[in-house]
């Protein structure tokens, strides 16, 4: 995404490590990159996507895992390992369903999911981007949009990933603007507040 860091100057000079190398001519920001990159990846053929943040690593056997329970599922959802400052694994629950995600999202940002039906939803959408941020929200609004159409996850009970927590990440910066991200979120799907009550009230 046009980074500055080193990063496609050290991918550039080791052409064994990729089969395409691609660049952003301007900075796109985090939805629009992976948009596109799923872009790229259906229209070589992929019949399934795995999407992750930039500065984490998988396990060896994290994507052979993911493509076994994908069999029955329209996507796979791994538990995490943080590393860095906390030492946690982050878990979603065996099934969950829209009620879970209107109040806070229960997964991180890692899946394998199918193709078709990334583009069926739209990939990432930027219009949960926090004001000042070329993020947000984006991965909880796609999970919200995934489980309203009815699609359904399978879950990898073992820590195949591993998040990089760090002082300077995004997630910082969204989680003590909470409130504005949920206002983000209710205002697009009408029925959001109402199903946030119920599950207040259930």
């Amino acid at each position: 995404d046009r980074s500055t860091d080193g990063t496609y100057e050290f991918l550039r000079d080791r052409p064994g490590w990729w089969r395409f190398l691609v660049r952003n001519e301007t900075n796109l920001g985090w939805p629009a990159s992976l948009n596109r990159a799923f872009d790229m990846a259906y229209g070589d053929g992929c019949d399934a996507v795995f999407v992750m943040n930039a500065d984490d690593f998988l396990r060896v056997d994290c994507i052979e895992k993911c493509v076994r329970e994908l069999t029955n599922w329209d996507a796979t959802i791994p538990y995490t390992q943080q590393i860095g400052g906390e030492n946690v694994v982050q878990a979603s629950a065996a099934q969950v369903g829209v009620h879970d995600f209107v109040d806070h999202t229960p997964m991180v940002a890692f899946g394998l999911i199918r193709s078709a039906v990334w583009a069926t939803l739209g990939g990432y959408h930027a219009d949960v981007n926090l004001p000042g941020l070329n993020a947000g929200y984006n991965e909880w609004d796609f999970w919200l949009r995934f489980h309203k159409a009815g699609y359904r996850h399978g879950l990898i009970a073992d820590p195949v990933v591993y998040y990089r927590v760090h002082g300077e990440q995004l997630s910082h910066q969204t989680t003590s603007r909470h409130a504005e991200a949920v206002a983000l979120l209710y205002a697009k799907p009408p029925d959001l507040a109402r199903l946030a009550a119920e599950r207040r009230t259930a």
